[in-house]
């Protein structure tokens, strides 16, 4: 499917049928394919996660505590899918990494 026939609003496809060659690019799928509700499921557990974990304790008089780092639940190789709604930045997202993913109509 071509990217100018795609209308903001419709909900799409994305399939990574391409491993991308920079780092740059890896991020915007990765920040592309979060929008996705089943990635957003698991998102919302680990924040949960990461906050009950949160014990700050008093240090020279201010509040310390290491905060947990959030791990990336998307790993980007070919072959993951995800389903999200195309907006305006959405596509032209989909525009800077079109040689590594397939668009297809949902």
């Amino acid at each position: 499917m071509q990217l100018q026939n795609i209308k903001p609003g419709t909900r799409v496809n994305l399939k990574i049928s391409k491993q991308p060659t920079n780092a740059a690019a890896r991020k915007t799928l990765i920040r592309l394919l979060s929008k996705d509700p089943n990635f957003k499921g698991h998102d919302e557990r680990l924040r949960k996660v990461r906050r009950e974990g949160y014990c700050p304790t008093r240090r020279g008089g201010r509040l310390y505590g290491g905060r947990m780092v959030k791990t990336p639940i998307i790993k980007v190789r070919p072959g993951i899918s995800g389903t999200i709604t195309a907006t305006l930045d959405v596509l032209m997202d989909l525009g800077s990494i079109s040689r590594f993913i397939e668009v297809t109509p949902a």
